[in-house]
């Protein structure tokens, strides 16, 4: 039988008793065409909540900001989560449950239109989880403090320069994104340039990814480069649409190898990504992405793709949409042969709920038939529900995880390629604008390639959260 972990949940109902009136959860970040795509979650990440004059939903830190010059503003987050799994690496008597609180302080001057400074500290912490260290946990740190010049803001041509450590996260963070579930999200050293015209914009940028040590200064590694651009059209050719080209060079001195060697890692990444909405309800969404370059000896050939089709049942109870996806990242056909390196590179993803809620598997070397459904119970009430089916794209490559280096794997190609089936759900309830709290379940069932590799028990994530931004 399977053993779930106890919860901790005081510090949940504590939050919600004590900001559970006048809060706001932030916007969308991902960029969707008008009318918007049903998306199912938000982050409240770094918002200023702008309500009317006089309104009574105003947060903490807009009440106290306007004591303030308007050249100077505080913001800040309170995240809470407990979370626990079951049959970690899919072995039994593997369990875990821990509680994770994050808390973040920012502020912003602007002494001019074309000037301004931000500046925000973090502080994450895990309880109950030994040992407390990154992705998990890291006390008071610098994580963003950057300096802006120009704006890019407003229907004219406008033009911005950001320099110093800063949030990245383009798409739906597919390829580059600030991981913003895990305790300690990310951060890029760099410097970035922004242009645009209207709805439409480009960014061009040169950056460092900060590698996050307990105890210690952050600081990214030299020699460890990402650069690039990524571009947002609105409704070119495509009525209620839009289109997102961009490009990566990332450049690694001691990337891994086949072999287990370090080599100089010089690869190059050209994708799209295009969504939007049809008539009668339907919505689509997609993103392709071709890799080529050289990692040591071996030259890079590598590729992925997202499709996803949806329609919303509008004029029925709950509203729910309907929606069918399909995910593929190459993988390698010959892992002994080092000339040729056909593995999907994920760069630095969100990975959270790309492929499972549950949060075991990574983009490479697999395959995903996805089918879900997500309804509103209400303006404030969102729940959802899907299932996965995951295969191997190769069957002697190896299955991989969000994060590390490899699940499992059979160089042979006998275990198949079945990895197996997840069904996740899970529910955001928006108490106030500011004020949002939920919970998850997934459970990923093994498939043949698993109980061949593994133990084959199968594993299981619940978790509840409160996040409050201020």
């Amino acid at each position: 039988m399977t053993r779930f972990p106890r919860f901790r949940l005081p510090r949940i109902v504590l939050i919600a008793f004590l900001f559970g009136s006048g809060l706001c959860a932030a916007p969308d970040s991902e960029p969707q065409p008008k009318p918007a795509i049903p998306q199912t979650f938000s982050s409240a990440e770094n918002t200023w909540y702008k309500g009317p004059s006089g309104s009574g939903d105003r947060s903490l830190s807009e009440r106290f900001n306007q004591m303030l010059p308007k050249w100077l503003r505080f913001s800040g987050e309170l995240r809470e989560r407990s979370e626990g799994y079951d049959n970690l690496s899919f072995r039994s008597d593997n369990a875990d449950a821990y509680d994770l609180q994050r808390l973040r302080l920012g502020m912003r001057i602007a002494p001019t239109s074309w000037m301004r400074f931000y500046v925000e500290t973090q502080d994450a912490r895990a309880f109950a989880k030994k040992p407390g260290l990154p992705p998990y946990q890291k006390t008071w740190g610098l994580r963003q403090a950057y300096a802006t010049l120009g704006s890019a803001e407003g229907s004219g041509f406008g033009a911005a320069v950001s320099v110093g450590r800063m949030e990245m996260n383009y798409g739906n963070g597919r390829l580059v994104g600030n991981s913003w579930w895990t305790n300690v999200s990310r951060s890029f050293d760099g410097v970035r340039a922004t242009l645009n015209k209207g709805a439409d914009k480009v960014d061009i940028f040169a950056s460092s990814v900060v590698i996050i040590r307990e105890g210690v200064i952050d600081h990214h590694n030299q020699g460890n480069n990402l650069n690039g651009f990524y571009g947002h059209l609105e409704n070119y050719y495509i009525p209620n649409s839009v289109v997102e080209p961009y490009g990566f060079w990332h450049l690694q001195h001691d990337a891994v190898m086949k072999n287990g060697k370090t080599g100089h890692l010089n690869q190059f990444t050209w994708g799209f990504r295009l969504l939007g909405v049809l008539p009668a309800n339907f919505d689509y969404r997609t993103e392709i992405a071709v890799q080529r370059g050289t990692l040591g000896p071996s030259s890079i050939q590598s590729w992925m793709g997202h499709w996803t089709g949806g329609y919303t049942v509008k004029s029925a109870w709950l509203k729910p949409r309907l929606f069918v996806e399909y995910d593929y990242a190459s993988g390698d056909r010959s892992p002994k042969d080092i000339s040729v390196y056909s593995t999907f590179d994920p760069i630095y993803p969100s990975t959270h709920d790309k492929l499972g809620l549950a949060d075991q598997i990574g983009m490479r070397n697999i395959r995903d038939l996805r089918f879900g459904q997500e309804y509103h119970a209400s303006k404030k009430w969102t729940l959802a529900t899907s299932f996965h089916d995951f295969w191997l794209a190769d069957a002697r490559d190896s299955l991989y995880p969000t994060r590390g280096s490899v699940v499992a794997q059979d160089p042979t190609g006998h275990s198949g390629t079945h990895v197996g089936e997840e069904f996740d759900a899970q529910t955001v309830y928006r108490i106030t604008p500011q004020f949002q709290a939920g919970g998850g379940f997934g459970r990923l069932f093994t498939g043949e390639f698993l109980n061949r590799t593994t133990k084959g028990k199968d594993y299981s994530l619940p978790y509840l959260f409160a996040e409050y931004v201020f």
